[in-house]
């Protein structure tokens, strides 16, 4: 039997491009839907370090140089209470650290707010930061250490199993638990939408309050931002406790109406208690394809509210001694680092879920193209029949030829010839043998009958 013609390059050209053609198209299609999406987690060397520095407000405070105010503490001991103009700067470092895993990632992160300087009367005082003999304010004027756990993908706390939820506000090593935490902090998940729907915690007052979606005008160092902005209610400090249960300090004052200035109806000497409350407007500058936040502008109101009853003086019930009134941006060092790490998050999503798919995707169809040409040019064209003396191509090499048997020369010697019937079983025919006399016997074939 001939063996099978062999295929030649040509033959295996169209469906070796239609093999990888449709390779090509599966992979464009697989990569946005699979393997960018391990890419969409929080990374697990998160490190962010953001420096915010106390803004001009109209109204507020008579120089630039000092755009803040707070309390003077050191007037505590003073016949009346005095608010400072004030430079401030607030500092934050973010890091990851355990329980952290495929799912989850806790942040720890460090916050403080620092006095750079202050006016007392017609002075400016820099204040130190371990304070010394006789001062009474240094220039910590708060600190808190956080600590929460969240899913990778979604950026919410995750708190049940295994998960922590806490902040230090004091120089101790105990924490206040915070079991109940919600809402988005310190960043954002991946493919942030021009929503509503995001909630966002704030660690002062402990509360989780909505966002609200404003625009996507604003671009910080060659990123496109989304804009939230949340409003949080005034909050009585003074009800959150420590991690003893106690009250926070310096959530409340204990001082006699002419400190305060005087009311209607009381006598200087008369002491009225006054808590601590805060409010607060958050602006958030966010990247929509990392989650980053870029900026976060915050407006910070916090003042001395007296403990009064309903039915007191109206300008008892309308008093507020400024604590703190300061608007904090982060400055532009931080803005164009925060703009950095968002484009090395961003960058390769989009790389790998976009352009790489598309390219292949490409290359794919030309490749499909090409081998469906092939299988339907070659199928439409008539082969040429092969030569009986050999094949029509003449980079083609025939086959060997097939073996035969060898043909012998025929011999000079011949017997007579007699024709016989056939006789399909030769062995009836018996030979007639014939004895010359000489030894020797003989045969011939048997006579016709």
């Amino acid at each position: 039997m001939a063996p099978a013609p062999r295929m030649s390059a040509k033959d295996l050209a169209g469906p070796v491009a239609i093999f990888f053609g449709t390779l090509l198209l599966v992979s464009a299609i697989a990569l946005p839907l699979y393997f960018t999406d391990t890419l969409k987690k929080t990374p697990m060397d998160l490190d962010l370090t953001s420096v915010a520095v106390s803004q001009p407000q109209q109204g507020v405070s008579g120089s630039d140089d000092q755009p803040a105010k707070i309390f003077n503490s050191c007037s505590v001991n003073q016949p009346r209470a005095e608010v400072s103009d004030a430079r401030l700067t607030q500092q934050q470092r973010v890091i990851v650290v355990d329980p952290a895993d495929a799912d989850i990632a806790t942040f720890q992160a460090g916050n403080s707010i620092r006095i750079d300087s202050y006016t007392s009367g017609d002075k400016t005082v820099t204040p130190s930061a371990v304070g010394g003999k006789g001062a009474c304010m240094t220039s910590l004027l708060t600190a808190t250490r956080d600590l929460v756990t969240t899913n990778r993908e979604t950026a919410q706390p995750q708190i049940s199993g295994g998960g922590q939820s806490e902040v230090k506000v004091d120089a101790s090593d105990n924490s206040v638990s915070l079991p109940d935490r919600t809402g988005l902090q310190y960043r954002f998940p991946f493919d942030v939408e021009k929503s509503d729907k995001y909630q966002y915690f704030d660690l002062t007052t402990r509360t989780t309050n909505p966002l609200t979606y404003v625009d996507d005008s604003t671009e910080i160092h060659g990123v496109k931002t989304l804009h939230f902005t949340q409003e949080v209610p005034e909050v009585d400090l003074s009800t959150l406790v420590d991690a003893n249960d106690q009250q926070m300090p310096n959530t409340s004052l204990d001082q006699t109406s002419g400190w305060y200035g005087g009311f209607p109806g009381y006598r200087n000497n008369d002491k009225l208690p006054a808590s601590l409350m805060q409010s607060s407007t958050r602006d958030l500058y966010v990247d929509p394809a990392s989650g980053t936040i870029l900026n976060e502008q915050q407006h910070i109101r916090q003042s001395y509210k007296l403990n009064v009853s309903d039915d007191s003086p109206k300008e008892m019930l309308d008093y507020r001694l400024t604590a703190l009134d300061v608007v904090f941006s982060y400055d532009q060092q931080t803005q164009e680092a925060l703009a950095s790490d968002a484009k090395s998050l961003s960058d390769p999503i989009t790389l790998w879920g976009r352009w790489i798919p598309i390219v292949i995707g490409i290359i794919g169809v030309f490749l499909l193209a090409v081998g469906i040409w092939l299988l339907l040019g070659s199928g439409g064209r008539s082969k040429p029949a092969v030569a009986a003396d050999g094949p029509s191509d003449p980079d083609e090499q025939p086959y060997p030829p097939r073996h035969e048997e060898p043909q012998y020369a025929e011999s000079h010697y011949s017997e007579p010839q007699y024709e016989q019937p056939y006789d399909p079983d030769q062995t009836r025919q018996i030979p007639v043998i014939k004895d010359d006399g000489d030894g020797f016997t003989d045969w011939s074939p048997p006579r016709r009958s």
